[in-house]
């Protein structure tokens, strides 16, 4: 980053360092992307149209449509996408044109409201097709309700519909083409982003002073570490995805792998880093949990032995990680901590992954594989004879899995209930919204419609209502000072329109509430330019939205309801489930010279471990949000959750150990009894849990009889596969019902306590 005079940044180190931000916080660009392709398609759309000379009412029809089309538009395949595109015309068509026929109706079209709403929930069982053409139908509908046209121009506004989605393909598949190979491109970018951040903050917490006078700033640094290696873990997952679509076998395997490995490091480099600023009453604990449970940081006690020569080379770490290049640990010596002496070696095993992961990047899509580039795998030494291990009582076998349930049918099915409860919440909606007002009843029906979107319990329903009042309710105040003013100068109402349309594409993902906020922004600017603007406008739009959110929140409740604990046990399942299967992938390959010799094998069942996880964290949002109303369900979830994604970090470093080495690395030694032995009974006992029955696995002794003492990489396995089980025995402990077990530690423990290595 470059500096002019006085200390000014240049205009090339200002742009450098936007770039560096966009890619670290939105990674691969998808949510900066995403709102591109709609403002580009809204304005060539209104573009054409204005030379074209259509009146306002088909501009805002037209732009509206290329507003709801860009944004639920997707699919992994631009061919799937395509196809979708070419139908979303014709349903966009038909809903337009009912819509304009039936509207001197207002009992049918209001009926025909709520079967639309009913058929574009239901039709989500079929996939992302499924889901953007029905909310493609849905929205059209909705946009004629404030767009009133005489049904002898249906074939002005049927050219206008054309003119939007023909602009829409032009810029989504000519203009911004998103190919799996940009995106990739773009989201390695954000991986060595986040890279760098990650280095950055493991510097200054290097940097940060021990002492009770500076717990506050150490805290503070921490907090922003445990949030960069949240963001570079995001991004490893999403190149990982994204990397099948666009390398082959051997180049994919190899990106996915080294990705897994530099992220497994940087997390451990920071839990090392966090062990060794301890003080003397915190040497026990497990430093993992400090990056995933709730709670304060570590107790610091000033810098310990040899650690200004730890803090010299991690303030060194951006410029190295940028260069490419490793440091050297210093010699061992009697005089330093074990905690720093792994502090070190954590960090060059760091250096050592990030520059095996820049030599993967080096391939760029569409070039062909070269065989020699990628490094072979290191072999293992050849194993020492030894004695036969002592004879060991069998290890319990983790049941076999259960065959897949048949989906259900009728209304178990959750698209089915989902579509029952919107229509009966919009029929209501209907009714009340046209006593509110008689001209705006649909933002009733369309708030009842939205808070189901992409939920699946009650708690979601209920989370996602409120923030969509809430952003209503800023908008509309917002709107208040905004609107007025501009009501004579249509230009710069437009162009803060475009602004409104960017910020809506873009915070979606991130904030309902934002996204809230610049709709009904949006609407109060529409509606100058139609010249129906109003103060009263804006409160009918505040009383509307809240009795339609109201009116979906008791169909939520009161109609075929899904409690959220329903939800979250379902997915807690699946996400133990994953665990099992990740922990025996694992162990087989290290185990077992007839395991699959693809090294990414262990990888992969990891990074279906992380979704599980993921998807399990999405589900308790309304549980562990700040407001919930159980406080002490709120702490054993946030506890739960931060034991899961502990225990997904562990069984990442257990693939990348086991993926190291060829298959069987550990089958001629002594600690492969012990890895065998624990593993079946961490898969056991994830499986029992997942299945809430009573824990039959023992607990593990940690003196099972071997010939001999394991390596240091070994030792490291063993210690995490340990870990892991006392993870999973306080989830146990944690969770109510049959599963308890009176060994686990107790759930209101902030750590097990365990070495960190």
């Amino acid at each position: 980053m470059s500096a002019g005079k006085g200390g000014t940044r240049s205009p090339d180190g200002a742009r450098s360092a936007v770039r560096h931000l966009l890619h670290a916080t939105d990674p691969g660009l998808v949510r900066l992307v995403g709102a591109a392709h709609t403002v580009g398609a809204i304005c060539l759309t209104l573009a054409v149209l204005w030379a074209l000379g259509f009146a306002t009412p088909f501009l805002v029809a037209a732009g509206s449509s290329a507003l709801v089309w860009s944004m639920v538009l997707t699919g992994p395949r631009e061919a799937e996408q395509a196809v979708t595109h070419a139908l979303g015309l014709p349903a966009a068509l038909l809903s337009a044109t009912v819509a304009v026929l039936l509207a001197p109706s207002p009992p049918a079209s209001g009926a025909v409201f709520v079967a639309l709403l009913f058929a574009t929930v239901y039709v989500r069982r079929y996939g992302p097709r499924g889901t953007a053409l029905g909310m493609n139908a849905f929205q059209m509908y909705f946009v004629m309700q404030f767009v009133p046209l005489p049904a002898d121009e249906l074939p002005l506004l049927w050219a206008a519909l054309a003119v939007a989605f023909g602009c829409g393909a032009f810029v989504r598949f000519v203009l911004l083409r998103t190919s799996p190979d940009r995106s990739f491109v773009r989201l390695r970018r954000s991986v060595r982003a986040c890279l760098d951040d990650v280095a950055r903050a493991l510097a200054a917490l290097a940097g940060a002073p021990g002492g009770t006078a500076r717990e506050g700033r150490r805290a503070g640094r921490t907090t922003a570490l445990r949030r960069r290696l949240k963001r570079l873990h995001t991004c490893a997952l999403m190149l990982q995805d994204s990397v099948e679509g666009c390398a082959g076998p051997a180049v994919a395997a190899r990106v996915r792998t080294r990705t897994t490995e530099a992220d497994v490091r940087a997390e451990r480099l920071a839990v090392m880093l966090l062990r060794a600023g301890q003080d003397a009453g915190t040497s026990a604990e497990d430093f993992a949990h400090h990056l995933h449970l709730p709670g304060p940081g570590t107790r610091t006690a000033g810098t310990a032995a040899g650690g200004d020569l730890l803090a010299a080379r991690l303030r060194a770490l951006p410029e190295t990680l940028a260069r490419g290049g490793t440091t050297t640990a210093p010699p061992a010596s009697t005089q330093t901590p074990s905690a720093v002496a792994d502090a070190h070696q954590a960090l060059t095993d760091f250096e050592q992954a990030a520059a095996a992961l820049r030599e993967a990047f080096r391939w760029s899509p569409g070039t062909p594989a070269d065989p020699e580039e990628a490094p072979p795998a290191p072999e293992s030494p050849p194993a020492e004879p030894a004695a036969p291990p002592a004879a060991t009582p069998p290890a319990p076998m983790p049941p076999a899995p259960a065959p897949p349930e048949p989906e259900p049918g009728g209304l178990r099915r959750p698209t089915t209930r989902a579509a029952v409860q919107v229509a009966c919440g919009a029929a209501v909606a209907t009714v009340g919204g046209q006593l509110i007002s008689a001209d705006h009843w649909y933002w009733a029906v369309l708030a009842c419609w939205m808070v189901f979107f992409n939920t699946s319990s009650t708690g979601e329903i209920a989370l996602k209502g409120s923030r969509r009042v809430a952003g209503t309710l800023v908008g509309a105040l917002v709107g208040l000072f905004v609107a007025s003013p501009l009501a004579d100068h249509p230009w710069p109402a437009f162009a803060l329109t475009l602004v409104c349309v960017f910020g809506m594409a873009y915070t979606a993902a991130l904030s309902y509430t934002a996204a809230t906020f610049f709709i009904t922004l949006m609407i109060a600017l529409l509606s100058d330019l139609l010249g129906s603007y109003t103060d009263g406008l804006l409160l009918i739009r505040i009383a509307e939205t809240a009795f339609g959110v109201l009116c979906g929140g008791a169909a939520a409740v009161l109609v075929l309801p899904r409690a959220t604990d329903q939800r979250t046990d379902a997915l807690l399942a699946d996400a133990l489930r994953a665990l099992a299967d990740s922990v025996t992938a694992s162990t087989r390959r290290l185990t077992s010279p007839m395991a699959d010799p693809a090294p990414d094998g262990p990888v992969r069942a990891a990074h279906a471990a992380d979704r599980s996880v993921e998807e399990l964290a999405r589900s308790l949002t309304p549980l562990v949000h700040p407001v919930a109303p159980h406080r002490s369900r709120r702490r054993t979830s946030l506890y739960v959750q931060g034991l899961l994604e502990t225990c997904a970090y562990h069984a990442r470093v257990l693939a990348v150990e086991a993926g190291r080495g060829a298959p069987g690395s550990w089958s001629g030694s002594p600690a492969r009894v012990v890895l065998e032995e624990r593993a079946r009974t961490l898969a056991v006992r994830l499986e029992e849990l997942a299945e809430r029955r009573p824990d039959g696995a023992p607990a593990p002794t940690g003196g099972a009889p071997q010939a001999g003492t394991p390596t240091p990489e070994q030792a490291r396995v063993l210690l995490h596969v340990r870990r892991m089980d006392d993870d999973v025995r306080a989830i146990a402990g944690a969770l109510p019902g049959p599963v308890h077990d009176p060994a686990a530690p107790a759930a209101a423990a902030r750590r097990p306590g365990r070495e960190s290595r």
